[in-house]
C-alpha cells in the first residue's frame, strides 16, 4: 500500500476526532480535554511503526499537593495504524493515566494503564500471539503554550500471556497534544 493510501483511514480518523474536539468544547463539564497524534518506532528489533491519533479527557479525580505540584486523572481513546514488512493493521485502545503536574504547568510527567484490539495479530512477520493486548506508557510533556505540548512517551504492549506467543511492542514515541 503506498503512503497515501496508508495514510487515509489515519485521515478519516483525525477528522473524526476533530469533530469530537469540536463537540467537547460546547460541553459546559469543567473538566478539559486534549487531541493529539503520536508517532513511535519500536526499541528492539520488531521493525514497527505505530502512528496514533488520541482524544483525552480529564477525569474529575485530582489532588493539589503541598508543593504547588498537581496530580491530575486522564482517560484516553487511541486509534492506531500499525506498519511492518509493507502491511498495515489498525488497533484501538483504552487508557487511564496519572499526570503530575508542575506548579505553573509548563510541564507534566505521565504513566498508564490499558486494554486495546488489534484488527489483525499478524503483522508481516510479527505475530502478536492474540488480537487483545494491554499497554503500560510512561512520559513527559513540555506544554510549550496553554494549549499545545511537545511530549515523549515509552510504550509497551503485550498479550500479558493470555496467548500461547505473548511477544512485546516496545515504543519509543514523540507526540504533539492540542487541549482545549
Amino acid at each position: 500500500m503506498s503512503l497515501p493510501g496508508r495514510c487515509f483511514p489515519a485521515i478519516v480518523l483525525f477528522v473524526t476526532l476533530c469533530l469530537s474536539t469540536a463537540m467537547a468544547m460546547a460541553d459546559t463539564a469543567p473538566f478539559p480535554s486534549a487531541t493529539g497524534l503520536r508517532i513511535g518506532t519500536s526499541l528492539m528489533g520488531e521493525d514497527i511503526e505505530q502512528y496514533d491519533l488520541f482524544f483525552a479527557r480529564n477525569l474529575p479525580w485530582t489532588k493539589p499537593l503541598d508543593s504547588g505540584w498537581q496530580l491530575e486523572s486522564v482517560g484516553e481513546l487511541t486509534a492506531s495504524t500499525l506498519h511492518n514488512d509493507q502491511e498495515d493493521g489498525f488497533s484501538g485502545s483504552i487508557a487511564a493515566d496519572l499526570f503530575l503536574v508542575s506548579p505553573e504547568r509548563r510541564f507534566s510527567f505521565n504513566s498508564g494503564v490499558g486494554a486495546g484490539l488489534l484488527e489483525d495479530y499478524v503483522l508481516g512477520d510479527y505475530d502478536f500471539g492474540g488480537p487483545i493486548f494491554f499497554l503500560f506508557h510512561t512520559g513527559a510533556r513540555l506544554h510549550l503554550t496553554p494549549r499545545i505540548s511537545l511530549g515523549y512517551r515509552y510504550a509497551h504492549q503485550s498479550n500479558g500471556h493470555i496467548y500461547t506467543k505473548n511477544p512485546s511492542l516496545n515504543l519509543h514515541q514523540i507526540e504533539l497534544c492540542f487541549s482545549f
